[in-house]
């Protein structure tokens, strides 16, 4: 007898996949600690740090949606870590941690384009909103960072915005006129890849989410060629 008589077999739902961490901390405990939690909360940690240039190396090999680094750690700091990989892979968003109620690493952080600020001795459950926060494009701050950080948001942000690179520029200012990532490239004497990279770092750093939102915005901000 067929049993399966009557039976829906359920249609196949989408998959998704967990977001993808990497997690830098110079302290041994701290670090297996993180990996535990956010394990257990369903992300994906793809590669684990002890210093800032062993968290810029395993960032750049394994391509994290997310990177949470401590801001105090040696060889390279939390913030120079970041730096470099908002320069050299927009692809991943970032998440600064720190033991101290620093709201200077705050605001420097919020001027490179990092979306999350954690507090090392807040609760567990923050350190997973700023993960899921950062990979939507929104910015995290943990309450330990009171309502004085909260209303520089958008003043540290335009100061941000204020720091485009002269190719950032030139990049933008080829998006308002409507060329393709190819017509860019071949202007600009660069890869497709880089044109890509550049965009996707403006879109961040200007807290944009969209080709519409970059052209909008320079048209607001008369950018041009001069």
């Amino acid at each position: 007898m067929n049993r399966s008589r009557g039976l829906r077999r359920r249609p196949p739902g989408r998959v998704h996949r967990p977001i993808r961490v990497v997690i830098a901390d110079d302290e041994a405990l701290v670090l297996e600690g993180m990996r535990a939690l956010l394990e257990r909360s369903g992300f994906a940690v793809v590669g684990v740090a002890r210093d800032g240039d062993e968290a810029v190396r395993v960032a750049q090999v394994t391509r994290p949606d997310v990177v949470v680094l401590d801001v105090v750690m040696p060889k390279r700091n939390g913030l120079d870590a970041a730096r470099v990989l908002l320069t050299a892979s927009a692809t991943s968003a970032l998440v600064l941690m720190t033991g101290r109620a620093d709201h200077g690493f705050v605001l420097e952080g919020m001027t490179l384009g990092v979306h999350g600020f954690v507090e090392k001795g807040g609760a567990a459950a923050e350190l997973v909103a700023a993960i899921q926060a950062a990979v939507r494009g929104v910015t995290y701050i943990s309450p330990g960072y009171d309502a004085v950080m909260r209303s520089a948001l958008p003043a540290a942000r335009a100061a941000g915005r204020r720091a485009l690179s002269p190719r950032e520029r030139e990049v933008l200012l080829l998006i308002a006129e409507g060329k393709t990532t190819r017509e860019i490239a071949a202007a600009l004497g660069i890869t497709r890849k880089t044109v890509e990279t550049h965009r996707t770092r403006l879109m961040r750093k200007l807290d944009l989410h969209d080709i519409a939102g970059l052209v909008r915005y320079a048209v607001r901000e008369q950018i041009t060629g001069a």
